[in-house]
């Protein structure tokens, strides 16, 4: 007859693959941490990017575009038309340098990490009721970005008021 095999303890190919299997699950679970961690520091940029392309948007919104009360129009400087090409390059008074949190900075200070630049375009030109305002926040530098490939980009229409 055979001698009864010894039932206590793993045999050293058992353990091999016991092992085997844990470091493929380590290398995975490392991989899917890089990736947490890469995702985690994108959304964070991407969330000061919309924020700060919503609070230009929104100061942008509340300047005067309404009637007098004589019905003359009331337009504030900064709700003119901007140049065609303001959203495509840096256009001066419709661009801002931006820090890492989104507040705004010198270009030259060396701080800049997004570039903020807004269009306003009359939707009539003839007699400007309405106006459409757009706001696009780039990584810096944006030279020769379009708003397809900003971080954030949003617009608005903004009608005149009685």
């Amino acid at each position: 007859m055979f001698p009864r095999a010894r039932t206590e303890g793993f045999t050293l190919l058992e353990t091999l693959i016991a092992t085997a299997i844990l470091v493929t699950a380590l290398a995975g679970i490392a991989q899917l941490f890089g990736l947490a961690v890469r995702t985690t520091r994108e959304s964070g940029s991407h969330s000061v990017a919309l924020l700060a392309a919503q609070a230009k948007l929104e100061t942008l919104r509340s300047l005067e575009l309404a009637y007098g009360s004589a019905g003359e129009r009331l337009t504030d400087p900064a709700l003119e038309a901007s140049p065609s090409r303001s959203l495509l390059e840096d256009t001066a008074d419709y661009v801002e340098a931006l820090d890492a949190t989104g507040a705004v900075v010198a270009a030259e200070d060396g701080e800049t990490a997004f570039i903020r630049r807004w269009a306003i375009t009359p939707i009539d030109h003839e007699e400007p009721q309405a106006a459409v305002i757009e706001v696009c926040v780039f990584r810096s530098p944006a030279d020769g970005l379009t708003p397809a490939s900003a971080e954030a980009c949003l617009a608005t229409i903004r009608s005149r008021q009685p």
